[in-house]
């Protein structure tokens, strides 16, 4: 799968709110960043966009590539990738994950976004055993098919000075 679009979003969410998902449950977008596997609640995601190009700001912290203007709105895009000092590179599978992070609406590249999928909370595992620069944004791991999942915790991704820097509240 190359992209999540809306209408695949508003199908899962229609799917959840008919199948009565068990609240032990939660819905996940996983995506890439280079070969590793990460994830973000659905509930904080908006929509996904391939990616495009973004205007530098001034004086920016280095994981911030800019803004972005989609359909009016100017939105920071934080690089992922720059963020867990990872190599980062734009290719036609790159996309923006326009997010809710608190509240603030951002972008957030990465490499490709590859699923929706339900996860048990029972079968999360606590991230205490990771450790670098994304262990502090983690809020859990899964194994998904022998593969570690790293579920990212949005509202941990900035510090308090980074998110005022950041424009305009939703």
């Amino acid at each position: 799968m190359t992209g999540i679009t809306k209408i695949q979003k508003k199908q899962v969410l229609q799917k959840t709110e008919q199948t009565a998902v068990d609240s032990t449950d939660i819905q996940v977008v996983c995506f890439k960043l280079g070969t590793e596997p990460y994830g973000l609640d659905i509930m904080q995601i908006k929509e996904i966009v391939r990616y495009q190009k973004v205007q530098p700001v001034p004086k920016a912290p280095f994981f911030i590539d800019g803004v972005i203007n989609l359909r009016g709105m100017v939105i920071p895009i934080i690089d992922l990738r720059k963020r867990f000092e990872a190599p980062s590179d734009i290719s036609s599978r790159t996309r923006i994950i326009i997010a809710q992070l608190e509240n603030r609406i951002v972008g957030i590249v990465v490499d490709d976004v590859t699923d929706i999928i339900s996860l048990s909370k029972t079968h999360l595992m606590p991230p205490g055993m990771v450790k670098g620069a994304e262990a502090e944004y983690l809020d859990a791991m899964a194994d998904i098919k022998g593969e570690l999942l790293f579920v990212i915790n949005l509202d941990k991704m900035l510090t308090a000075e980074e998110k005022i820097s950041l424009i305009a509240p939703v």
